[in-house]
């Protein structure tokens, strides 16, 4: 896997964004932007952040939060949004840590976190036959942290 530092123009590669701004977010985004314009020349894999436990309990009859329980529950929780783009809401729910004093028990469930979210993506990636998969982050730094060596390991 590749990360991505430059805007350099980059063509016919399969590209992994993931950042704090969810596709169906109201407003602008330059991820977003950024998103749009590499699918002009690549396949792309637009990831919304993974559910928290503490959205699920407290707002799961809000619109966006009900939307992406529906669809975790409907199974078809990877949907192609444009050519060459995809969006895909993850199924499994990560553990709310922001929360946490000290940094040892905070490392290990950020870890176990990004395993799951990276479960999400690998499948996503599967399904699309990815290959030489460059990862975009947009400044997730927390539940994206370890994905660049989880997301780096062949796929079974």
């Amino acid at each position: 896997m590749t990360p991505l530092h430059s805007p350099e123009m980059i063509r016919n590669k399969d590209i992994v964004v993931v950042g704090l701004q969810p596709w169906d977010i109201k407003i602008g985004s330059n991820c977003k932007n950024i998103a749009l314009e590499l699918a002009k020349y690549n396949r792309v894999l637009y990831v919304n952040a993974p559910l928290d436990q503490i959205t699920f309990l407290r707002q799961r009859k809000e619109p966006a939060v009900a939307k992406r329980l529906e669809i975790r529950s409907s199974g078809k929780n990877l949907l192609p949004i444009g050519e060459n783009m995809w969006n895909l809401y993850p199924k499994n729910i990560i553990s709310s840590i922001n929360w946490l004093r000290g940094e040892g028990l905070f490392n290990v469930l950020n870890k176990r976190n990004n395993r799951k979210f990276a479960a999400d993506i690998r499948k996503a990636i599967r399904e699309l036959n990815f290959k030489d998969i460059i990862l975009f982050n947009d400044s997730d730094m927390f539940r994206s942290y370890y994905l660049e060596e989880l997301l780096e390991a062949p796929l079974p």
